[in-house]
């Protein structure tokens, strides 16, 4: 299946991003029906696990349906930066789910452990986690690819999320390896394992939307600068700041020019450093460029700062 190609404008992105959670939801949760059910008769505790947390993928991708209706709302007078950090709200809330799935899986193992039941193995057994790995390899390749190319957080983390999934369905096939060889007590290791890949993945997905949401710098200053000093007319670079998503950062930052330039040539000059800029950075939403005098005061003032 081909990855969706850059879209022109927000709807269109929004759209490509729609068709990637659906499809991968339509996946995840077909998926995870086949290991509970097969992994309920079998008693094979490693398998219930894994298949609860591609059910957990597949909420995953409901809230990312949810939040992506709301992320491409346009910028109003409540939120004139738009609504793009609703996707990273809903990468926390991927996360959060994350943890209730190891939260449960550690239960179950737990009871499993005072129970000593014993999982049952087949041929039948290898042949399900094969094919959900199968499933799991594409869903993930096909999301971090879609994310790349759509600049999509929501996706990003998602394509993490069904990546754990597959290490975790990796573990289960040891585990069954080691029950059909005589050490079925492998299959509560395996689900522990499982337990710490998705926590790590919960504690990824969190530092990355915290990212987006503490406003972390996202262009280094200094090649924002570097550009800038280019524009013919800009004597001196400073104060440059960014935030915001991949794919929409806005950026300010203030220039000195010669005082005695009538403001229109000062204000043209801002305009082809804007334009400058935009063109090395493809991906800033909006920018805000100061003018200022180059005079004694003004640099002495920026040095305090």
């Amino acid at each position: 299946m081909r990855s969706p190609e850059i879209p022109r404008s927000p709807g269109e992105r929004g759209a490509k991003i729609r068709r990637v959670l659906a499809l991968t939801l339509i996946l995840n949760w077909s998926v995870a029906a086949v290991k509970l059910g097969y992994g309920a008769w079998s008693a094979t505790l490693s398998m219930v696990a894994d298949g609860f947390h591609s059910l957990l993928d597949g909420s995953a991708n409901i809230i990312g349906l949810i939040a992506i209706s709301f992320a491409l709302l346009p910028a109003d007078p409540s939120h004139p930066y738009g609504h793009r950090k609703f996707e990273s709200f809903a990468a926390l809330g991927i996360s959060f789910l994350l943890f209730l799935a190891a939260y449960e899986i550690g239960q179950a193992t737990f009871r499993r452990w005072q129970a000593g039941t014993v999982p049952h193995v087949t041929t039948l057994s290898f042949v399900v986690m094969i094919l959900a790995m199968a499933v799991s390899l594409f869903v993930s390749w096909y999301e971090a690819r879609a994310a790349r190319q759509l600049q999509s957080e929501i996706l990003a983390a998602d394509a993490m999320h069904t990546r754990s999934d597959l290490y975790a369905s990796l573990t289960v096939l040891a585990s069954l390896t080691a029950a059909k060889a005589g050490y079925p007590d492998l299959d509560m290791v395996a689900a522990l394992f499982i337990v710490l890949l998705i926590g790590r993945s919960g504690v990824r997905i969190i530092g990355q939307s915290l990212h987006v949401l503490s406003d972390a710098s996202r262009l280094p200053p200094s090649t924002v600068e570097k550009v800038a000093l280019e524009v013919e007319g800009v004597r001196e670079v400073h104060a440059v700041r960014s935030r915001g998503t991949a794919d929409a950062i806005y950026m300010d930052l203030h220039i000195l020019v010669d005082p005695t330039l009538a403001v229109a040539k000062a204000h043209e000059i801002a305009h082809r450093v804007e334009a400058s800029l935009k063109e090395q950075f493809p991906d800033v939403a909006d920018m805000v460029v100061h003018v200022e005098p180059d005079t004694a005061g003004e640099r002495r003032q920026y040095r305090e700062d």
